[in-house]
């Protein structure tokens, strides 16, 4: 059974299972409070005998004129203080630091000003990508930027000779390297292929490849070496390898029996010439006569 509350708490160690035994058996009393072993919380006992573990507590308010009133007001606030404050166009709460004016007045500011929404790609430090604008009276040029990686939003030009004017789509990438031979090297990447210009210092196009990429030839409906693979093993025919060596096999085998047979006709051919010349008249003679 507890004791009277003696004006003072007392610190314990123990189990969160053995609380209650030592509640019960007198050793733990109202208002003192447990270290778990077990949970590592601390937990203290009410007057009721409750247990209540805890915890860091961060004051949370519906808006910064409340925040900043009961904060006035209490007698823990603290500059560098955490506060936690509903954003009501977001429905979410928000962190806040504690501030102490020359008056001794607190405020709170937030500890981010931007969101996400707000911020503007363009005024980042060290962009890995740059964004350039142009349009079909004023086009980007690109043989003119300096090196690095572009998007361009509206239209542009790779170079200033060059008629062409291009309009560039959300996915389009831009690369532009000055060379030590004063030509410029741009290079366009869209979903469909890649396109590598050279630049000359007079401002025209000197060299010119387009490499189309294995989406674009699929979405044309050409056939790419993984779809013929696939569709050759999945129909169980020979590959080409396969069927390489069959006909090699075939041409050897026949080519075999073909100066098999052309040795055969031709020692026949041959011995039998070499027998009757070996032969004279009166041995045929005699010999026809053995059977007269």
């Amino acid at each position: 059974m507890a004791k009277d509350y003696t004006g003072h708490s007392r610190f314990f160690f123990s189990s969160y299972k053995d609380i209650q035994d030592a509640i019960n058996a007198g050793t733990v009393n109202k208002f003192d409070i447990v270290v778990c072993s077990d949970t590592q919380e601390q937990i203290l006992v009410t007057d009721t005998l409750n247990l209540v573990p805890i915890k860091s507590r961060v004051y949370r308010f519906v808006s910064v004129v409340s925040a900043e009133t009961f904060l006035n007001n209490a007698t823990d606030t603290y500059q560098g203080q955490i506060v936690s404050i509903l954003n009501t166009k977001l429905g979410t709460y928000q962190a806040y630091m504690v501030n102490r004016r020359d008056s001794g007045r607190f405020y709170v500011t937030a500890i981010s000003v931007f969101n996400a929404s707000d911020i503007d790609y363009n005024e980042l430090g060290n962009k890995p990508i740059e964004l350039i604008s142009g349009n079909i009276e004023k086009p980007a040029l690109l043989s003119e930027q300096s090196d690095g990686l572009y998007k361009v939003e509206g239209a542009f030009k790779v170079a200033p000779n060059l008629i062409t004017i291009f309009q560039s789509y959300n996915g389009d990438l831009i690369s532009v390297k000055h060379n030590d031979d004063d030509t410029v090297s741009v290079k366009v990447i869209t979903s469909s292929s890649i396109t590598d210009y050279t630049v000359n210092n007079n401002g025209d196009v000197i060299d010119k490849g387009t490499y189309i990429t294995k989406e674009w030839i699929e979405s044309q409906g050409y056939s790419t070496t993984e779809y013929l693979d696939a569709k050759l093993e999945a129909m169980n025919l020979i590959t080409r390898d396969e069927a390489l060596e069959y006909i090699q096999a075939l041409i050897a085998e026949g080519i075999t029996d073909a100066v098999n047979q052309a040795f055969d006709d031709t020692f026949n051919e041959r011995f039998d010439k070499r027998l009757r010349e070996s032969l004279k008249m009166e041995d045929q003679e005699n010999i026809q006569g053995l059977f007269g």
